[in-house]
């Protein structure tokens, strides 16, 4: 009798994923948050936010929802924070990246965006966010909470590779 030896397989593991981001720039203590135009948060307001194309990684993703709705260019500084959950029964993240922006000079999308504004840590609670979520993303970035750190792997890996610790002392 012979034994058969197990045979493993390696196979890639793809779901559907539901992934939104948000680029929470703040200069000289105050946050960009744009007021919603349409959609089911219109009148609300958050950072500058949006969904991940496919083909893009999601930093890239955030820095063109910054420059398509407020005409700012960013450089990644790390991430914020990140919400999961499940939505129509596939997973929902939601990256905040903290953005890096030279200028304050917003040009906002009017097709999305209504309205803009620079708000400091004394003036958030009397705004009407999207969501309290949002609210504690914005509180984050504002307190200066340390965010994740993103390390460029790509030269190393020979592809686009980034890893975000807390600490880059390793």
């Amino acid at each position: 009798m012979t034994s058969k030896q197990p045979t493993t397989v390696f196979r890639a593991h793809s779901i559907p994923c539901d992934l939104g981001v948000a680029a929470c720039v703040v200069i000289d203590d105050k946050i960009l948050l744009v007021k919603e135009a349409v959609g089911k948060h219109a009148g609300r307001w958050g950072t500058p936010k949006g969904y991940a194309n496919s083909d893009e990684h999601p930093m890239q993703s955030a820095l063109r929802e910054l420059k398509e709705e407020c005409g700012l260019d960013g450089a990644i500084k790390g991430i914020i924070a990140v919400r999961e959950t499940i939505r129509s029964d596939i997973p929902a993240l939601f990256i905040a990246y903290s953005i890096h922006s030279e200028t304050t000079d917003v040009t906002i999308d009017h097709e999305e965006i209504s309205d803009f504004g620079w708000f400091d840590i004394t003036e958030i609670e009397s705004v009407n966010f999207i969501s309290k979520t949002m609210k504690s993303i914005v509180k984050c970035a504002l307190m200066n909470t340390p965010h994740m750190l993103c390390l460029d792997g790509s030269e190393e890996a020979k592809s686009p590779y980034y890893l975000h610790v807390q600490n880059s002392d390793f």
